[in-house]
């Protein structure tokens, strides 16, 4: 008798609320004025993942200013992670 494992997911989702999908168009505010242009790719209570379009690697300090266009809306958020051209980010404060 042969007994079989569950199949293990691959991927264990950590979030505290359910990530939405999005194609919101939003702009990094760097600590030095700068801005970068990237898209909010999903969108959860605490955080958002982020994809810039840029040929080149955008840099990011360890916090900053996402403001989402249209809206105007700014949080400050902390970078958590970053791979290529996508970064994660968590929410700290609103602040406009």
């Amino acid at each position: 008798m042969y007994r079989t494992a569950k199949p293990s997911p691959s991927y264990v989702e950590r979030r505290k609320t359910e990530r939405k999908p999005t194609a919101l168009l939003a702009f990094v505010q760097h600590p030095d004025g700068s801005r970068s242009t990237c898209q909010v790719k999903n969108i959860s209570d605490d955080g958002a993942m982020l994809e810039f379009q840029s040929a080149q690697t955008v840099m990011l300090a360890p916090t900053f200013d996402l403001v989402l266009a249209g809206a105007e809306t700014r949080y400050a958020v902390v970078l958590v992670w970053r791979k290529e051209q996508s970064a994660g980010v968590r929410f700290c404060i609103e602040t406009a």
